[in-house]
């Protein structure tokens, strides 16, 4: 892949958690994940999670989408894009409509030969 490429990507992948529209953050998802992906949380202070598939994947995106973004009006931008072969480690930001940064985290996003996710590892930190 190419820089240009990879960036698209990671776009299109922070774009799918940020959308508010239903229809464009499921198309997102699908352009995004594998039909078989696997999404991994291990939150301090939360149950392990472990979801399979993409239907089991766009509803959680939705539900944080729900509580985080229509709810709380955060937005999520992209810090950084790093890449060594099929994985992609994607950092992000969410700030408040006034920009004050409240969470950070990566992702670290093992992807296909058809350039889409097959496992994705959360790491969420907190805003310092």
């Amino acid at each position: 892949m190419s820089t240009e490429t990879d960036g698209l990507f990671a776009d299109n992948y922070i774009a799918a958690w940020s959308t508010t529209d239903l229809t464009t953050r499921t198309e997102l998802v699908a352009l995004t994940y594998a039909p078989d992906a696997i999404f991994f949380a291990n939150e301090p202070g939360d149950q392990p999670v472990e979801l399979h598939g993409l239907a089991k994947i766009t509803a959680n995106i939705s539900d944080v989408n729900k509580r985080l973004v229509q709810e709380k009006g955060l937005s999520t931008e992209k810090t950084a894009v790093s890449v060594n072969h099929d994985l992609m480690k994607v950092s992000w930001q969410m700030t408040t409509p006034d920009q004050q940064v409240v969470m950070t985290g990566s992702n670290l996003l093992h992807r296909d030969d058809s350039n889409r996710i097959v496992q994705d590892y959360i790491f969420i930190g907190s805003a310092s």
